[in-house]
């Protein structure tokens, strides 16, 4: 075996870590040692795994599972409030707000992680490096020290820019959003000032080891050897015949299985939705209130289950007999009994519902959630609606039209990558040559 020691490095997000922590256990179990560098808050889960925990932080803010209750710098909390702000305003205004955020976010002491991971390859007997493709000091950081590496890409696929896109910028957007050019020429200037402090950022450090060729773009400086992607191949993008391999796995979590309580209330009636807008969007109380409001209209006998988050308590005044409003729920153990997923498009969410083929409603609010929402629309896998404009009409509508859709593209992509997922980017990464 070509690999036989491989270190992982996570960044401190709970949706981020997930899927890692389930691909590193994939490799594990062919044989291969994985050690996993990440925050302390993540050591327990990676121990319990039987893996390797080494402490290392690549980034200032974290999301650990519920994003508002995690405790931050208040420099951070501050910029997890602006965010919020933005996502009432727009989708164009969110974006922007998101890449202003950047660099406090993804370029985090690159000189220092440089001298750390320099210690982890003299430490240990490293073969290869997978690293989360949103960790961009880590990527300059190996590229630097030319180590091996390969880019674990958990959002979707143009979260990596092809040559010539805006880093940030959906490359085709949902229908139901309305773009204004003025408001999108903004976000493309933004977006190429981000792009150029970063690459400057990149070159500067790289201009003191000569044997490194400087980049043209910091954001899809990615592996030479393979990228491995958290999604669907929609577009037939997939090249596992040479390097640097493209490599869709389709979804990268374990199935889990409900606990006896909730399997006795999910057996009492004929349907069930689930409402869940991500651990960060939770925060939206108006958004998630509207949404119980007109669920229940639309369906009136079924149980409704929402992941409200810090809001739980704040929407008490919404709980029925069949509707639980909970702080947290087991989603992944939930979705195999639902019938529609309301959600925000989360990579994890969304890989989720279509792994068990469910009808989905899709509410964008940030990053690459518009994308997602384009693919739902392009291949016919449900409804989108706009979070901030959509009124309960629309929502009822939305609701109708998942009655009389066509469930042949949904039956087709949750069939074909129920036979992909971690052991199978695993196998292929381990036998290139």
């Amino acid at each position: 075996m070509k690999y036989k020691h491989i270190f992982i490095i996570s960044p401190p997000f709970y949706s981020h870590f997930s899927p890692l922590i389930v691909f590193a256990k994939s490799l594990k179990d062919f044989g291969v040692k994985v050690t996993i560098g990440c925050s302390i808050d993540f050591k327990d889960r990676i121990l319990d795994q039987g893996m390797d925990f080494y402490e290392i932080d690549i980034s200032s803010n974290k999301n650990t599972g519920k994003a508002e209750k995690t405790i931050q710098p208040s420099s951070e909390q501050e910029r997890l409030e602006e965010f919020f702000e933005s996502t009432r305003v727009g989708a164009i205004e969110t974006l922007i707000t998101q890449s202003n955020h950047r660099k406090a976010d993804m370029l985090y002491n690159p000189e220092e992680l440089i001298d750390n991971i320099r210690t982890i390859d003299e430490k240990f007997d490293i073969d290869l490096f997978v690293l989360d493709v949103l960790s961009y000091s880590v990527t300059l950081s190996l590229y630097f020290l030319d180590l091996p590496f390969v880019t674990f890409c958990p959002p979707h696929p143009r979260t990596i820019p092809d040559k010539g896109d805006y880093y940030g910028i959906p490359k085709n957007w949902p229908s139901v959003i309305d773009v204004e050019e003025a408001k999108l020429e903004k976000l493309k200037e933004v977006s190429k000032s981000t792009q150029k402090e970063f690459t400057q950022v990149f070159n500067e450090i790289l201009s003191s080891n000569k044997d490194r060729k400087k980049i043209d773009n910091a954001f899809n400086l990615t592996s030479d050897i393979a990228t491995i992607y958290n999604y669907f191949d929609f577009y037939d993008n997939e090249n596992t015949e040479s390097k640097p391999y493209k490599i869709f796995m389709g979804h990268c979590f374990k199935a889990e299985k409900l606990d006896d309580e909730w399997l006795d209330l999910v057996n009492k009636y004929e349907e069930k939705i689930i409402i869940t807008l991500g651990t960060f969007l939770s925060n939206r109380e108006d958004v998630l209130r509207k949404l119980i409001d007109g669920t229940r209209k639309a369906h009136p006998k079924a149980l409704i289950i929402v992941s409200a988050g810090a809001n739980s308590e704040k929407l008490k005044d919404l709980r029925t007999d069949c509707t639980r409003i909970e702080s947290f729920i087991p989603q992944r153990a939930l979705i195999p009994h639902m019938d529609i997923v309301v959600q925000h498009g989360g990579c994890n969410t969304f890989t989720e519902t279509m792994y068990y083929g469910k009808r989905i409603i899709l509410l964008p609010f940030s990053s690459d959630q518009f994308n997602i929402a384009y693919d739902v629309e392009e291949n016919n896998l449900g409804q989108v609606l706009d979070p901030n404009n959509f009124e309960e009409k629309d929502l009822l509508e939305a609701f109708k039209n998942l009655e009389s859709m066509d469930l042949d593209s949904l039956k087709h992509w949750s069939s074909l990558y129920q036979n992909r997922g971690s052991d199978y980017a695993a196998r292929i990464l381990l036998e290139i040559e």
